[in-house]
């Protein structure tokens, strides 16, 4: 019997066919990892739901998780949607504003908190800021947190509650632990409630009321529903071939529809998520963990391949030789794989010799066991695609957004076309309005915009089509390519009509630059407004005995800049080449508002930002 098409189902389902197996790994201070099993993740969730149901959330209702992604997040998550209520989420290195925001617009009860960090954000730096009156709970996950440490600061030291949350609040505390302690006393008059109330969710409810990452303005929450959310992950085991003994490691924040679309993934198939410490311990945590597969946005594999292409920089002739060599062979078999043509055997051979001398080493440092890994939030750079395929590494993109539950299209392992996001959905219709903009309707398309009549109604038509505001094509086959956001295309004062996201693309690329905004509307040319990678110029400045200097106004780094952008410029139409470029004091930040908590540069902040020294480029 199949499960239903709820998420709550979806898990009941998972928990009855599999309940010893491994469910969720969390790393643990000396190195190990520890795991929950189903039947675990299961008993915790009971508990939360019930204490969630003697505080009074009913379904219907909103909680709200503000947290970084570990394992007590999709133990909160689960027990939430138990009740009927739905979970609305919050990044968690959102500042108060938005915090509030949220917390206001989804009139949210019952607050899960990561700790002090977050519980801080809510509360303001002098613990008077005002708080939503619907918020009657808080529950924390741990009692210390030391806050981000940002490079050229000191190390923050660690916060505790008290020094968080103002006394006259502190009755609406709880830490998690008692949380569930006081759940299961509940349960043993609850139960039959509770099962009442997973008996009564409905596909059609909504799950989850998932914000956006606010690029042009304040966050918006997209209504999703139980049915919205698993219908986009109803063929991924065929056309992924992912497999229910599968490892994955999950890094990125489950606050975006991206990382959730893996878990609700997990409930329908059953494999085991390993929860990363961070982003920046990812490739630390795969060595350990050795997973099977996972999934990313562009910018990890950006920094492995410049990792890689730094490191053959350092070496003599005969190591780049060998590496030149090495990729050579990779792509004449990546070739042929993509055309369907057998391998020679001569060839094949050389590929062996290549795994080891080359390949092998990028393969480990994945963990050893990667198939496939997936790719999504944002384009990646064809080139990078074709380079980790010669590797032996298929990297599958994707596309989709918050609207659509994340998922409309994406390559297949055994159907795919590097520079497009694949084929849609077996049940997503997709089509190509007159001024280029994609649209799309399926059953993944969300409700609505909580709270926003006229904002719902400019999104999704009369015809149920979803007005995505990206720009692409779909070539014979139906696969479909994004070549922009359509709010984002530059106009020069010549007419030209450029797309700026395949330029900075390929800006990120370069050796020393860490991320880039192109410019140029209504102007005669296009510039560009770099940042530093940190790591790149670091090593550059210990190889050439460079220090006590601003490494952003170093001549010589400015040089190496531009003429890798002179090169980069050669694979450009005239009027898409970047004709002059400044570089940025410092990158672009989340804190600092000028990166969106899904890691998108917000492009108005950043002109507004910087516009003195965009204006200059025009001027020289």
């Amino acid at each position: 019997m199949s499960a239903p098409e709820t998420i709550t189902g979806q898990f009941l389902q998972i928990v009855a066919n599999n309940p010893h197996k491994v469910a969720l790994l969390e790393r643990q201070s000396d190195g190990r990892w520890a795991s929950q099993s189903f039947k675990e993740w299961d008993e915790r969730a009971r508990a939360i739901a019930a204490a969630l149901m003697e505080d009074g959330l009913a379904p219907g209702d909103s909680a709200s998780i503000f947290s970084f992604s570990r394992r007590e997040w999709v133990e909160a998550d689960i027990g939430i949607l138990m009740t009927g209520a739905r979970t609305a989420t919050i990044y968690q290195n959102l500042e108060g504003d938005t915090v509030h925001h949220i917390i206001k617009d989804a009139r949210v009860k019952v607050l899960f908190v990561e700790g002090p960090v977050q519980l801080r954000a809510l509360f303001g730096h002098d613990g008077k800021a005002d708080v939503c009156p619907c918020l009657t709970r808080i529950v924390y996950f741990q009692s210390l947190q030391r806050p981000p440490h940002r490079p050229g600061r000191p190390e923050p030291p660690e916060l505790t509650i008290a020094e968080t949350v103002p006394e006259s609040r502190r009755h609406m505390l709880v830490s998690l632990e008692e949380y569930v302690r006081r759940g299961r006393d509940l349960l043993a008059t609850r139960h039959a409630d509770l099962e009442k109330r997973i008996r009564a969710i409905r596909s059609d409810d909504v799950a989850k009321i998932v914000y956006t990452s606010g690029t042009t303005g304040i966050p918006k929450g997209a209504l999703l529903s139980h049915g919205s959310l698993t219908s986009v992950t109803r063929n991924v085991e065929q056309t992924l071939g992912i497999r229910a003994g599968d490892t994955t490691l999950l890094f990125l924040p489950l606050a975006h529809v991206y990382a959730q679309l893996l878990y609700h993934v997990q409930l329908r198939i059953g494999f085991s998520v390993a929860f990363a410490r961070s982003m920046l311990t990812a490739l630390d945590d795969a060595q350990s963990i050795h997973p099977d597969f996972f999934i990313s946005v562009p910018r990890l594999f950006e920094k492995i391949h410049a990792g890689v292409l730094a490191q053959v920089e350092k070496g003599g002739l005969v190591k780049k030789g060998i590496f030149q060599w090495a990729v050579d062979v990779g792509n004449r078999v990546s070739r042929a794989i993509q055309r369907g043509e057998r391998i020679p055997s001569v060839l094949s051979a050389q590929y062996r010799l290549a795994e080891q001398l080359v390949f092998s080493k990028l393969r480990n440092r994945l963990g050893g066991r990667v198939r496939f890994m997936i790719s999504g939030g944002a384009p990646i750079e064809k080139s990078i695609l074709e380079f980790f395929h010669a590797a032996g590494l298929l990297i599958v993109e994707g596309y989709g957004m918050t609207e659509n539950s994340s998922l409309t299209h994406h390559n297949r392992i055994a159907q795919f076309r590097f520079g497009t996001v694949g084929l849609p959905l077996a049940d997503t219709e997709t089509i190509i309005a007159d001024d280029g903009e994609i649209l799309v309707r399926g059953p993944g398309v969300m409700k609505g915009y909580l709270n926003l009549e006229k904002e719902t109604t400019d999104a999704i038509d009369e015809g149920g089509w979803l007005h995505t505001g990206d720009i692409g094509v779909i070539d014979p086959d139906g696969f479909l390519r994004i070549t922009d956001r359509k709010k984002d295309i530059i106009v020069t004062s010549g007419g030209k009509n450029i797309a700026p996201s395949p330029i900075e693309a390929l800006l990120v690329q370069t050796r020393f630059i860490s991320q880039a905004v192109v410019f140029g509307n209504s102007r005669q040319y296009l510039t560009a407004l770099v940042t530093l990678d940190a790591e790149a110029t670091e090593q550059w400045a210990k190889d050439n005995n460079v220090s006590d200097i601003n490494l952003s106004e170093c001549h010589e780094i400015r040089k190496a800049i531009e003429a890798e952008i002179s090169t980069l410029n050669q694979r450009l139409q005239r009027f898409e080449t970047i004709k002059q470029f400044a570089i940025a004091p410092r990158e672009f930040t989340i804190a600092d508002g000028e990166v969106t908590p899904s890691l998108k540069l917000r492009r108005k902040v950043i002109e507004e930002r910087y516009g003195h020294l965009i204006e200059k480029l025009y001027r020289e």
